[in-house]
């Protein structure tokens, strides 16, 4: 599913893009980063951070802190 349509980054994109279960959860700047784009309207930046919280851990950790790690 896309995610930002002004840099066409897909759910899957955010996934690759961020780190895998146990480390450090990203922020969406890390993510454009990541994928070498940058923001735009910033409309996006809300699905990213969801997409990020339910990455390979489910809702289970959607509502940790910035900061602590995943599926520690």
């Amino acid at each position: 599913m896309i995610i930002c349509s002004c840099n066409v980054i897909s759910d899957r994109d955010v996934h690759g893009a961020s780190k895998p279960c146990g480390a450090p959860a990203e922020r969406p700047a890390d993510v454009f980063r990541g994928l070498g784009r940058a923001p735009k309207c910033g409309k996006c930046v809300r699905n990213i951070r969801a997409a990020l919280d339910s990455r390979c851990c489910g809702d289970e950790h959607a509502a940790r802190e910035p900061g602590m790690e995943a599926c520690a």
